[in-house]
């Protein structure tokens, strides 16, 4: 193994030579030609934005050091300005913490409770925030998400995997194909990128992927010399944010990270994009630093621009980077050392919140422990970002959803366990500055009476000073939480239904939409949408009668909406919401598979308050067309879902990776154009 290491040591320095002339791989820390990039101070903005390959030290192998935790000795150098975060000293430093962190000892829960100034997050509906077109369904008002499908109300943007298409939205629902483009930025055979999230900003379309740049082993045994790239390769992982101007579509400026993208957010003309970076040191003397590059400028941080919490795993760097959409864009980043994966992300106008449950070993009880861990960073007024205190819990957060900050305050809710020892908590963290460090202190515990023995969390939603909370084993307890007093959190009232809700949306301010499905005991039996009214606290009721779409016999029904609220058109200009629906339907001996999107008026005052307006499908599209279901085998065809639905004016455009279909909402959602977006169809079949 050590010679497969060195072996990909030495292809991945020949291969990044070329690419990063700024940088020395002989080994050394220090970077040749980057020595006054390296100490320059704070603030770091970069113009152009720029990310590097990777230094190869930091990403090549994988290594993992166990062993005793062996320190320097030296105090945390703690600067004002850091909030409490240490900052890395130098190379020895940085080295320590990387390689000797995994035996450090279960923390104390409450020992490292950081937080900063109260903040307050504005709620929002996900409703559209004009009426000329749909906006993406977001948690938080002025927090834009990223998503596969983006319109402005002139054109709609699409991407899939590493295409990019582009409509011009004409009069009458007419539509024209302006750009269809498969975005090869890598023209090397090792290299591959996927990309998944679009954003608008008054000047860019923006676009963001995950690169990996791999390598494989060529291995001897005996005479034979043998391949083996099925066996032994390693991907290097690269966050990649490509610039398009929004005139004419041409690519502007192309911007690297090192490491995997975990979330990212858009407020105002400041793109944050949170990645993880795992180094990796195959010697001793290796540079575990992540590298940037924007266009063809690399950017190497100084050491000093790294910080930790003390006592915190330091397993890997985590990164945000800001990227001030300006009509020359520049870059700002921030790098902490931390834990090596971040589960859960929920960002407010305020702050970014990364939560993670973690195991560590306990070497001096033989044992393992397990503890949850939130840490935030604030964003100053200039929209700079700095550690804004960090927390411990119990138990997993199920979603961002399960996340929420709200006037001064940060409220979490968290499930753990199974039968009967589950618990479900709900904290509340207040947050404080003491003697210049931030802390997350926690004022309230709520961890009883929420839910009945060997009930999970299923969803969450905060609503300002409210926030309802549905658990499930064989029904489905919608309760109603008070927070209006922050330290003493109430369950004003229980309300017991058949099924269990995966997402709620906010219909009104006292109205919920919860999404998810029916069941009898714990069998589940369809789809369900139902109407809960909060308005009085003590009292919540369904509204009217909950829409069941059921299954088929020995079928089956799913929905990305369930668990992805971008998966949901909100319109409240039209009164409805709408998401697709995958079937799998049983006929005689075999399945076979379909996609549908599904249009629900929404009306509170009606006997059943959310009805099927209409059924939108593009399997017209299918080229040969689907057999009747007289098969040995069933079609899933991958291009066939209906993944959104925009609005624009009048019309709704439905999108797959086949077509995109104008519908005029007034005229019964009548089809008025369409658009071939494919150019060769390969259907998949599984026997």
């Amino acid at each position: 193994m050590k010679d497969f290491k060195k072996k990909i040591k030495t292809d991945g320095r020949e291969y990044f030579k070329d690419k990063t002339p700024h940088l020395d791989f002989s080994g050394n820390l220090e970077f040749s030609s980057n020595k006054g990039t390296i100490n320059r101070p704070k603030p770091k903005k970069w113009k152009p934005f720029v990310f590097a390959s990777g230094s190869l030290m930091a990403t090549l192998v994988a290594s993992v050091a166990i062993g005793a935790i062996i320190l320097s000795g030296r105090a945390p150098l703690i600067e004002s300005g850091d909030y409490g975060l240490a900052q890395v000293r130098d190379a020895d430093e940085l080295r320590d913490l990387i390689d000797t962190n995994y035996n450090r000892d279960t923390p104390e829960t409450g020992d490292y409770e950081n937080t900063a100034s109260s903040s307050t997050t504005a709620m929002t509906d996900g409703e559209s925030q004009t009426e000329d077109h749909s906006e993406t369904n977001i948690q938080v008002e002025g927090v834009d998400e990223g998503d596969i499908i983006k319109t402005d109300g002139n054109r709609i943007y699409k991407i899939n995997y590493n295409r990019l298409q582009v409509v011009d939205v004409l009069q009458n629902g007419a539509m024209e194909l302006v750009l269809d483009n498969t975005m090869t930025t890598e023209n090397e055979s090792n290299s591959y990128t996927y990309f998944s999230d679009i954003y608008l900003s008054d000047d860019y379309l923006i676009v963001l992927g995950q690169r990996y740049t791999y390598f494989t082993y060529e291995t001897n045994f005996g005479e034979n010399e043998i391949y083996l790239d099925y066996m032994y390769w390693y991907g290097i992982p690269q966050t990649v944010v490509l610039l398009y101007d929004l005139d004419d579509l041409s690519l502007d400026h192309e911007l690297e990270i090192n490491g995997s993208i975990i979330s990212s957010r858009r407020i105002d003309n400041r793109l944050y994009v949170i990645s993880n970076h795992y180094p990796v040191m195959v010697e001793e003397d290796d540079d575990p630093r992540p590298v940037f590059k924007m266009d063809e400028e690399v950017i190497v941080p100084s050491i000093s621009d790294i910080k930790y919490n003390q006592g915190m795993p330091t397993e890997s760097f985590t990164i945000i980077s800001t990227i001030f959409l300006n009509e020359e864009p520049t870059l700002e980043f921030d790098i902490f050392l931390g834990v090596s994966s971040w589960g859960i992300i929920y960002v407010s106008p305020n702050a970014i919140y990364l939560a993670s449950y973690y195991y560590v070993y306990n070497q001096f009880t033989q044992t393992y422990g397990s503890y949850g861990l939130m840490m935030s960073y604030l964003f100053e007024a200039d929209g700079t970002v700095t550690f804004g205190g960090s927390s411990f819990y119990e138990g997993y957060v199920l979603n961002q959803f399960a996340i929420d900050e709200y006037d001064g305050y940060l409220r979490l809710v968290t499930t753990f366990g199974w039968g009967d020892n589950v618990v479900n908590r709900l904290y509340v963290f207040k947050r404080e500055t003491i003697d210049e460090k931030r802390t997350l202190t926690t004022v309230a515990l709520l961890d009883e009476g929420l839910g009945k023995p060997g009930e999970t969390v299923r969803s969450v939603r905060f609503n300002g000073e409210m926030a309802t909370v549905v658990t499930y084993e064989q029904t489905d307890p919608l309760y109603v939480i008070d927070l209006s007093d922050p330290t003493n959190p109430t369950i004003r009232a229980g309300l017991e239904v058949t099924g269990y809700a995966t997402y709620q949306h906010i219909w009104d301010t006292d109205l919920i939409i919860g999404i998810g499905y029916e069941a009898a005991g714990n069998q589940i039996s369809g789809l369900k949408l139902t109407m809960f009214d909060i308005s009085d606290p003590d009292n919540p009721v369904v509204v009217g009668a909950p829409l069941i779409m059921s299954f088929e016999d020995y079928g089956w029904s799913y929905s990305e909406a369930l668990y992805n609220h971008k998966a949901l058109l909100i319109s409240k200009t039209f009164n409805f919401i709408g998401f697709g629906v995958s079937t799998y339907h049983w006929t005689t001996d075999e399945y076979w598979y379909s996609n549908d999107y599904y249009v629900f008026d929404i009306d509170p005052e009606a006997v059943t308050p959310i009805t099927i307006a209409t059924i939108i499908s593009h399997s017209q599209f299918l080229e040969p067309q689907p057999e009747e279901p007289e098969r040995d085998y069933y079609w899933y065809y991958q291009y066939v879902n209906i993944d959104r639905a925009v609005t624009v004016g009048g019309y709704l455009f439905a999108m797959s990776n086949l077509a995109i279909t104008s519908h005029a909402i007034d005229d019964g959602y009548a089809q008025v154009a369409a658009i071939d977006l494919m150019i060769e169809q390969e259907p998949v079949y599984i026997l």
